[in-house]
């Protein structure tokens, strides 16, 4: 797996966590904290219906302590004010009061006069505990109105719960003694119901609990605690409520829509559609630029370096212009790559000097060897042929033939010149033996010559190398005398041509003598100092190989039409004898030809000379693939 491909599936594995996480907290501990937020204020709710209660109680003492303390009602409990109930407890007096139940006892809790009213209509509507004659010695209020205090509840009838209160009959200065309470009840109907709630925003139910209820495993403490019955849209909250003998027989009920953890539920969805919306969106940046700042420089210093690895092109460069550690790492390498071409290239030029020195060596040793016997034959043959009676001969034909008419004198030569000619075919004889003796060994130094010809038939190392500096290294070559006779133009194709897989000493030296000779042949011109015109072209050969093509185009004299097919002759040269034997351009010649180039040259139009060299391009699989 790809290093991009290890970062995404691991930002992608981090943000699903991340998300997974935040999820599971959103919804166990987040929601459940706006539920019970809920749940508290559904109490609340419930606690603000009990005050309602509580002040419609209070209301009803209040004024129930108005009638109490009013002299009029005091005189009716003396006995004295006999039409006070006719002219006051009037149906419109009740109904505007809105009062169920009128009672007024004396201080023992009999009741002096009572009545009940049905809460729609006002009509008669007896109830239980106003059918006796008092309320009893063990009535919750029977202690408050013996006393001439206050006594509220509330208290279950049959015709519903209803609030009950009793104040203490005065002289309507607040004095007493007392004349007994005036007892007024108010049922809670649905409309007083809804009243109530009103009052307390709630959507409040007053209802009765059945006797049996009251006893429930859960004890009589709890049933006074607000109880939250939880539903997907409602929180019911139910609460008791102690009537006035202490029994929770009257329970308040409210619905609370959920709305609080409506909007949790809402919160948390945009949170969580945000989260998602966010992380995508900080997943796609933080992968386009790790990808952009990281994985890409990465990628590209990783396909660099296999690049490099996987073929010979030293001249590759990152060129990386970051301040970052991916800029000080990609320009480390570059300087490692370039530290490592200059020792390949200084290795290869020790290797070919090394290799042309001991090739040199072996050839001088084995010539050398065979020329030894070789000289020591020619110079005996040399000996032996001085010594030859050839003069001797020569002068006794001569006296022969001026000795015509003394024939004892010729008869002396004619044996002389029998011995002397006898002794010159011995000298031949032996000669002969000695000219196959030398033919042997100049044999052997033949053999020697065309066995070190095979080995250097070998290919030359192929470097990939940019051209302008090649050229420049060419140029150090040569001599600074005639380096100052020529100024070099580079052709702008040079440095667009790029890296070359080119056998560059080869290359090198055919350079060094083209440069050489336009020198040369610039320096005798009129002018300070000459041209001489690089340039290059990359194209097809016939066979359609890739083929290099370099053109030296100089201003000096020139070449002469007839000599246009004589240049790259062994040992021609239009220069003097005495300072050049005619090798250079026919070396180069070959030098080319052995890798299957070729080299020509034309006479300029303007004057001066161009020599084409092309030669093929060996690109390796990864420098082919990079190009």
């Amino acid at each position: 797996m790809s290093l991009y491909a290890k970062v995404v599936v691991l930002l992608c594995t981090l943000f699903a966590t991340y998300g997974a996480v935040d999820y599971f907290v959103q919804r166990q501990v987040i929601l459940p904290s706006f539920e019970t937020l809920e749940a508290d204020l559904a109490r609340t709710d419930m606690e603000r219906a009990r005050r309602a209660i509580e002040r419609e109680l209070d209301q009803l003492q209040t004024f129930s302590a108005d009638w109490g303390n009013w002299l009029d009602t005091y005189d009716y409990m003396a006995g004295d004010n006999p039409a006070f109930i006719e002219e006051n407890m009037t149906p419109v007096t009740l109904e505007a009061a809105g009062l169920d139940v009128v009672a007024f006892l004396d201080a023992e809790g009999q009741f002096v006069w009572r009545k009940g009213l049905k809460p729609a209509t006002q009509d008669d509507l007896p109830y239980e505990f106003l059918s006796q004659a008092g309320l009893g010695a063990q009535h919750p209020f029977a202690k408050a109105i013996r006393e001439g205090t206050g006594a509220k509840g509330i208290i279950v009838t049959e015709h519903g719960p209803a609030m009950l209160v009793a104040a203490p009959v005065l002289d309507g200065a607040g004095n007493g003694p007392h004349r007994g309470a005036v007892l007024l009840g108010r049922v809670i109907t649905p409309e007083v119901a809804a009243r109530l709630a009103e009052q307390a925003q709630v959507d409040l139910k007053v209802t009765t609990t059945p006797p049996a209820s009251t006893a429930v495993a859960a004890g009589r403490e709890s049933l006074l605690q607000p109880r939250v019955v939880t539903l997907d849209y409602t929180n019911q909250v139910y609460r008791n409520l102690e009537d006035i003998f202490g029994n929770p027989s009257v329970m308040l009920h409210i619905d609370v829509p959920r709305k609080v953890s409506a909007q949790g539920r809402d919160a948390i969805g945009y949170a969580l559609l945000s989260l998602f919306v966010a992380g995508i969106a900080v997943l796609v940046v933080l992968v386009v630029a790790l990808r952009r700042m990281v994985l890409r420089p990465v990628s590209r210093l990783t396909q660099h370096a296999v690049s490099i690895a996987e073929g010979d092109d030293l001249t590759q460069r990152m060129n990386v212009r970051r301040a970052d550690e991916i800029g000080v790492l990609a320009r480390e390498f570059d300087r490692m790559v370039d530290k490592l071409a200059d020792a390949r290239r200084r290795l290869v030029d020790q290797s070919f000097e090394a290799g042309a020195s001991q090739a040199a060596s072996g050839v001088l040793h084995n010539i050398g060897n065979a020329m030894t016997p070789l000289s020591v034959t020619v110079s005996t043959l040399q000996e032996r042929l001085r010594s030859a009676p050839a003069g001797e001969i020569a002068m006794v034909l001569d006296e022969i033939e001026s000795s015509k008419g003394d024939s004892a004198r010729r008869a002396d030569l004619e044996q002389f010149l029998r011995l002397a000619s006898r002794e010159l075919a011995n000298v031949v004889a032996s000669a002969s033996d000695d000219v196959a003796i030398v033919a042997r060994q100049a044999q052997a130094i033949h053999g020697a010559l065309a066995q070190q010809l095979q080995s250097s038939r070998c290919g030359p190392v192929i470097e990939t190398v940019e051209l302008p500096p090649l050229v420049a290294q060419s140029i150090e070559l040569v001599s600074p005398g005639l380096r100052q006779r020529i100024t070099l133009d580079l052709d702008r194709s040079l440095y667009e041509a790029g890296p070359l897989p080119v056998p560059r000493i080869m290359l090198q030296q055919v350079f060094q003598n083209l440069v050489q000779n336009a020198a040369e042949a610039v320096s005798r011109t009129d002018g300070d100092r000459g041209h001489l015109e690089v340039s290059c072209v990359v194209g097809r050969g016939e066979r359609g190989d890739e083929m290099l093509t370099l053109r030296f185009a100089d201003d000096g004299v020139g070449i002469r039409d007839e000599d246009l097919t004589r240049i790259f002759e062994k040992g021609f040269s239009t220069k003097p004898r005495d300072t050049n034997q005619g090798i250079g351009l026919h070396w180069c010649a070959n030098a080319v030809n052995a890798i299957g180039g070729r080299i020509r040259a034309e006479r300029a139009a303007s004057g001066g000379a161009i020599l084409y060299v092309t030669v093929p391009l060996q690109r390796s699989a990864a420098t082919a693939r990079a190009a």
